[in-house]
């Protein structure tokens, strides 16, 4: 059996698992990456049709990823609620649109599942450790410290590390599960394969309620 999952936006995260060597498919994924337009929503022409336009051409892209692997099953991240803004909002949503009206038109016969993040998060059980929490708080009292007193805030001194959220702890454990060496910045990546893991581990699937 063959998964693809996607996290779709203007960066798409992507992964695969395979177990074609007769292996569990469980933790095995074999290809991951990210595929991003080359140029910004904004450059596709003209407002509206450059939206349109950029993510017709993202679809297209994640059509010829899902044609060239021949997935069994494709699974995507569902939309959030609004962003706090609309046009992101809206080219996200363009983007799925155009991503599933492809799949029907030339993978006819793939099953496709939408996952809510907070579920596959569930399902891993992605939370913030005791130490994150401890280290936020510690972040937030001495911001509001240096506020108050004008002074540089120093980390190092303090002995506390950035803020902690769900994109580092998704990072940490795909580092963790899978011997990757991730940093922040690979968030997306990292999200389409805890999505792929949740969803071979029995994750709920979105049914449109």
């Amino acid at each position: 059996m063959k998964v693809l999952a996607l996290d779709v936006s203007t960066k798409t995260g992507w992964a695969v698992f395979d177990n074609s060597d007769g292996m569990p498919l469980v933790e095995k994924l074999t290809k991951h990456g990210l595929i991003k337009n080359p140029q910004k929503v904004g450059e596709y022409g003209k407002y509206p049709w450059s939206y349109l336009n950029a993510c017709e051409a993202m679809a297209q892209q994640l059509l010829l990823l899902a044609q060239t692997e021949k997935p069994d099953v494709i699974v995507i991240e569902e939309t959030n609620g609004c962003s706090k803004s609309r046009y992101t909002q809206k080219v996200l949503e363009f983007l799925h649109c155009c991503l599933l009206d492809r799949l029907a038109v030339y993978m006819t016969v793939t099953p496709v599942y939408y996952i809510n993040s907070s579920e596959w998060r569930k399902t891993l059980g992605l939370v913030l450790s005791k130490e994150d929490k401890k280290n936020n708080k510690k972040l937030k009292v001495a911001k509001k410290l240096a506020e108050a007193t004008g002074k540089k805030l120093n980390r190092v001194e303090l002995g506390v590390r950035g803020i902690t959220n769900k994109k580092h702890v998704a990072v940490r454990y795909v580092n963790e599960t899978y011997g990757l060496n991730f940093l922040v910045r690979d968030n997306d990546i990292a999200d389409a394969i805890c999505l792929g893991t949740a969803y071979i581990k029995g994750c709920r699937t979105c049914d449109g309620k």
